[in-house]
């Protein structure tokens, strides 16, 4: 799934598979790092801090539950960590031998299972500045909108004309114009962006009555259900729930919008079980 340009990157396709496997499984990283202690059943595959290769394939595999997960994902996040402390190794030690820290580890997935969007975001902000000076520059957000056009794809969305949408959504962000991002931008930008965050993989707080957003082009005049005014331009103009067709601005997603009747009737049915999945 990741081209040998993205060796030592994750995707966001990557991100939302790997949240995908992590609401089938019911453990925690606290559950399952104790393992991996002196004594634990699993300790063999520690080196000090440090975990080797086959190591962090059994972590994966018992902290998401599966035994059949995909070895090249499992590779592609192993590489990662790997690439992650030679990025920082001029503030942090780098581990000798093919191993990862195991504090870096369970660090990385106690962020995707209990953070807020707002953490979530700084984590992908560090992520994709590669450079790591605090600023995402016109590469890196070339970078970030190529990786949302996948986990578009991915998804299932209409990618047709997506791109300059995308492009137009990262210019917004870019408040001062300055042609960078700056974290606080990011922040700011990202958390008033349901597009943005479901494209980057991060999950959404569930909850009855939720909407399930898609970006669309609707080719007859159409209004937001929330501001009440006209949805203009050319290419994907708004959101449109896939499931009860209510529609708004990109920027009115995030403005207590009407609850999504046919979820919340679902969830009741299905006592209390998620129903965005």
């Amino acid at each position: 799934m990741a081209s040998s340009d993205d060796a030592g990157s994750l995707t966001s396709v990557d991100f939302i598979q790997l949240q995908h496997y992590m609401e089938e499984s019911n453990l925690r990283v606290k559950d399952v790092i104790k393992d991996f202690h002196p004594g634990g059943r699993l300790a063999k595959h520690t080196q000090g801090e440090c975990l080797d290769a086959v190591g962090f394939c059994l972590f994966l595999k018992t902290y998401l539950e599966m035994e059949d997960i995909p070895a090249d994902f499992c590779q592609r996040l192993f590489r990662y960590f790997q690439h992650k402390e030679q990025d920082e190794s001029s503030t942090n030690p780098v581990p000798k031998g093919d191993v990862v820290f195991l504090q870096d580890v369970s660090c990385y997935f106690s962020v995707l299972e209990e953070g807020q969007p707002q953490e979530k975001l700084e984590f992908t902000f560090k992520l994709y500045d590669k450079d790591g000076n605090g600023l995402l520059d016109s590469s890196e957000v070339d970078r970030i909108i190529s990786q949302m056009m996948r986990a578009a794809d991915y998804l299932g969305w209409d990618v047709t004309e997506l791109r300059p949408v995308l492009k137009d959504m990262m210019c917004a962000i870019d408040v001062d114009a300055s042609g960078t991002v700056t974290l606080e931008e990011w922040l700011k930008g990202g958390m008033n962006n349901i597009p943005l965050l479901v494209l980057l993989g991060l999950k959404m707080t569930e909850r009855d009555g939720q909407h399930i957003w898609r970006l669309k082009h609707f080719n007859k005049p159409t209004y937001c259900c929330v501001c009440e005014s006209m949805l203009l331009g050319i290419g994907k103009q708004g959101l449109c729930c896939t499931c009860c067709k209510y529609t708004v601005h990109n920027q009115c997603a995030n403005k207590n919008p009407e609850p999504c009747a046919r979820t919340f009737v679902k969830s009741k049915q299905e006592i209390g079980k998620a129903t965005h999945d």
